[in-house]
């Protein structure tokens, strides 16, 4: 059976998605970590609120990839999620 790949990604709009998750474990995860279910023509994702204070997006995107690579998953972050985004935008 292959791995299920998941990539953990910040988005402009200041929200961090998690695409690829495919299968009930992996959003149980990705729920448990304090992301939110989006499904719509794009079809099953994960997000973080936009109103997560930067510290937290960080922690919570960490803490997700964690519990995800201990459950066998393939998940890729890239570098902006590893540092801990070198740029704030919020107000």
């Amino acid at each position: 059976m292959p791995i299920p790949s998941i990539t953990i990604t910040p988005e402009l709009s200041g929200s961090v998605v998690a695409n690829g998750a495919t299968d009930d474990l992996s959003a149980q995860l990705l729920k448990y970590a304090g992301f939110q279910q989006i499904d719509d023509r794009y079809g099953r994702r994960h997000r973080l609120p936009t109103t997560t204070p930067l510290t937290d997006k960080v922690a919570n995107a960490t803490h997700a990839a964690e519990m995800l690579r201990a459950a066998r998953y393939d998940v890729a972050r890239p570098l902006s999620t590893r540092a801990g985004w070198a740029a704030d935008t919020s107000p």
